[in-house]
């Protein structure tokens, strides 16, 4: 499956799309950035990356889109319309992906460029059954968060909803992790390591993995109706459950003088 996920205003979600809702729901995924301004998933080492400054390389760019077979597109703002430019330049861009995927948020300019992103795909030949909006940042209810979008003549499923969570997503990137790497569903994992923790720092690197393991047990059942709303294909979660490796006490025989640590 390929994935473009665009909108004309920044700040929208697409990274959290990438990395969060598809990435680990697709088997041996692809990540491919065109961002000269954020750094996107660039802080996240266990992501599968492939970052493009611009559309200078798009050649490579469009060698990459071929040979992935699960291939999530992710184009920055700032770098839309000329990356847009290249692809335009041949026939059958709409034949490339399987869907156009356009994240949006509550605040209104986001809105209003969103509604300008589905116009630009359609008078760009792409139908309308490709192009799937992700309310994302819901506080309340879509209906109440995006009256003024929902009033544009375009069909939305208002299924397709990601819930407001500024604190998970602060905590994953204090720790630059993703749901997948700290996702357990045994919620005492965390908890029995950070009660026989003495480091200080290491605690509170604990205290998070248990607070974000615990609000990631909704946000994951969110997401995975939204995949399944958006592919038609049921989610089969990549993401390994991570165990946090228990410390053993290292015999004091068995330690040189010369080592600092093992």
């Amino acid at each position: 499956m390929k994935l473009f996920i665009l909108n004309s205003s920044g700040n929208a979600g697409k990274s959290l799309l990438a990395r969060e809702l598809f990435y680990p729901r697709l088997e041996g995924a692809k990540i491919v950035e065109i961002e000269t301004v954020n750094s996107g998933g660039a802080n996240f080492e266990s992501l599968n990356i492939q970052k493009f400054k611009g559309s200078d390389d798009f050649t490579d760019i469009y060698m990459t889109i071929l040979e992935t077979e699960n291939l999530i597109l992710d184009v920055g703002a700032s770098n839309l319309t000329a990356f847009w430019q290249s692809m335009s330049t041949f026939a059958g861009v709409e034949t490339l992906f399987d869907y156009f995927v356009i994240p949006t948020s509550t605040r209104g300019k986001i809105q209003e460029d969103t509604y300008k992103t589905i116009n630009f795909l359609h008078s760009e030949g792409i139908h309308t059954e490709k192009i799937k909006v992700v309310f994302n940042e819901v506080k309340t209810t879509v209906s109440q968060d995006f009256e003024v979008l929902l009033s544009a003549d375009f069909p939305f499923d208002e299924n397709l909803f990601i819930l407001q969570n500024e604190a998970l997503f602060n905590d994953l990137g204090f720790l630059k992790k993703t749901i997948a790497d700290i996702y357990n569903p045994d919620l005492e994992a965390y908890k029995a390591l950070f009660l026989n923790e003495k480091d200080g720092a290491e605690k509170l690197r604990l205290v998070k993995m248990d607070l974000s393991n615990r609000q990631a047990q909704v946000v994951k059942s969110r997401m995975d109706t939204v995949f399944s709303e958006i592919t038609g294909i049921n989610p089969h979660w990549i993401g390994s459950i991570r165990t946090e490796p228990k410390k053993e006490p290292v015999e004091e025989s068995l330690v040189s003088e010369d080592d600092e640590e093992l």
